[in-house]
């Protein structure tokens, strides 16, 4: 590592601390005076993005041309996942919207502060995130590798920390359609508990 790389990595360092740090507030921020006595749905999370891998089966020939460590029988590139998220109160659609990491590589956690008035009263809320972009996975273990044991031991590697990195971020969907209940000047928070990889909804009075 190079010194000239430290002031870029304290740099983003600060970034997250800061946009971590308003996000815990914004969820913290008592409601404002809305228009006609209104309600406002506050959604307010920060979320690890999937990585999207691309996989492609190599042809025998070109394994030939690899190095024989590096003779996996699947070659992957990855980028991270792009989500739609759609929000609906009583069938309406107030948000469809294309969401992603943070970053110049979208490769940051998602930090997302959304506020939409609603009527005060009873009503259906529907909130989905769902992945746009499609993973292209190796189905197969049967033939991953011409190159022996140890390549193969290297693929289950690999293959293990997708699996990881996969359960630590967000699902493929993620959704709540519940009837939620709030009054006159009164805020419902949506949050996301990665833990239980669900929406978590709560009102403030």
């Amino acid at each position: 590592m190079t010194h000239a790389s430290w002031p870029h990595r304290l740099a983003a360092l600060a970034v997250t601390t800061v946009a971590l740090a308003l996000l815990r507030a914004g969820s913290l921020v008592p409601l404002r005076a809305t228009a006609a006595g209104d309600s406002v749905l506050r959604l307010s999370w920060s979320a690890r993005p999937e990585r999207i891998e691309q996989c492609r089966r190599l042809t025998n020939a070109e394994l030939a041309e690899r190095p024989q460590h590096m003779r996996l029988r699947w070659e992957c590139e990855g980028r991270f996942a792009r989500y739609l998220l759609t929000v609906t109160i009583d069938g309406q659609v107030l948000a469809a919207d294309t969401v992603h990491g943070g970053g110049l590589r979208h490769d940051r956690p998602m930090h997302l502060f959304r506020e939409y008035a609603v009527a005060p009263g009873q009503r259906r809320l529907g909130i989905r995130l769902r992945r746009i972009d499609a993973n292209v996975r190796p189905d197969s273990t049967s033939d991953q590798t011409a190159a022996g044991a140890a390549a193969a031991d290297r693929e289950t590697r690999e293959a293990q920390e997708r699996r990881v990195r996969r359960a630590e971020a967000l699902p493929e969907v993620v959704a709540l359609d519940t009837l939620l209940t709030v009054a006159s000047q009164r805020v419902a928070l949506v949050s996301y508990a990665s833990g239980q990889q669900k929406f978590v909804l709560r009102t403030h009075d």
